[in-house]
């Protein structure tokens, strides 16, 4: 668990994970150079319980102090807990109860706040990771977001260390989790209660750090889609022009992937953007295309997913949402 400046948000965290009913766990708490005093909140639990060890990280970030915190963790199971955050009474019982070598188990989540009211945005992502729990498709949307919700998981050593374990540099981290979690194709086990509360907060790491801002997932998706998705055989089509459009085209750019880049609004068609001339949507043949789509608003969405399905086309093989 790492901790930055957790503020008042620890003791309740700590206290949750406390208060499992499973009792057979160790947490190895990494303060990140925290200078809010929850460095000697570790301390006092640390003292207090057996099972809570403290150390010391040189403030370098989330991942460096995920790293250290594993290289000196013993259990045979892993999971990753964040400082502001809540555990449920059961949810290491629920998980370790369905674990199982080559799987990783997770389960629902739900959002809270002290403060002020709970963000529509946050409210909406909670109940897709929810029916995504209901439905067991976890991997349908995963180019357009993060389907195994971080602290909210568990799975075996030697299946994390074969996935990477913490040592990818790609941002968001537990982003590219998921996405090593489907590359290696880990069975994920589904657990039907909510086994994690997420706190929102003014300080809240996603509402604060540029890596967790939506915008900076392309580079991730990108990167995932060429190493897990690219039919080289088939013509890239890249349709959207809009500032995520954009950022996508320039990240093909410079992996020098050759793609054919179309718009569906008629102001932008022909123009040059990257020494790229974008072309009308109405000539993409869908026949011998890979699609990428890029498109914001949920009309034009609707559109496209409508005449998508009448052509007969597949999510995540004729086609996928990257925005």
């Amino acid at each position: 668990m790492p901790v930055k400046n957790a503020g008042t948000y620890l003791k309740p965290c700590l206290d949750s994970i406390l208060a499992q009913i499973y009792t057979n766990w160790e947490l190895i708490a990494v303060n990140d150079g925290s200078t809010d005093g929850s460095a000697e909140v570790l301390s006092k639990y640390a003292n207090e319980n057996s099972n809570v060890h403290v150390v010391d990280s040189e403030g370098k970030g989330v991942v460096a102090a995920l790293r250290k915190g594993y290289g000196l963790s013993n259990g045979e199971w892993i999971h990753r807990m964040d400082s502001d955050d809540l555990m449920p009474a059961e949810k290491l019982q629920l998980l370790i109860n369905r674990a199982t070598l080559g799987t990783v188990v997770t389960g629902k989540v739900s959002y809270f706040c002290d403060e002020y009211a709970i963000g529509e945005g946050f409210l909406k992502y909670a109940d897709w990771l929810n029916e995504i729990m209901e439905s067991g498709d976890f991997w349908r949307d995963v180019y357009k977001e993060c389907p195994i919700p971080s602290s909210a998981w568990l799975m075996h050593r030697s299946d994390f260390e074969r996935i990477g374990g913490f040592e990818s540099d790609l941002m968001p981290e537990d982003y590219d989790l998921s996405f090593r979690i489907m590359e290696y194709n880990l069975k994920v086990v589904r657990v039907p209660h909510v086994v994690h509360h997420w706190r929102d907060s003014a300080t809240r790491t996603s509402r604060n750090e540029k890596h967790y801002f939506p915008i900076a997932y392309i580079p991730l998706k990108v990167h995932y889609f060429l190493k897990i998705a690219h039919d080289s055989s088939k013509c890239l089509v890249l349709l959207g022009a809009g500032i995520k459009g954009k950022k996508m085209a320039k990240e093909l750019l410079e992996k020098e992937i050759s793609f054919k880049w179309y718009t569906n609004n008629p102001n932008k068609v022909g123009h040059d953007i990257y020494g790229i001339k974008l072309e009308d949507e109405q000539q993409i043949d869908f026949d011998s295309s890979q699609l990428i789509l890029a498109i914001s608003s949920p009309e034009d969405q609707l559109v496209i997913r409508n005449r998508l399905n009448e052509l007969q086309k597949i999510n995540n093989q004729d086609y996928y949402w990257l925005f």
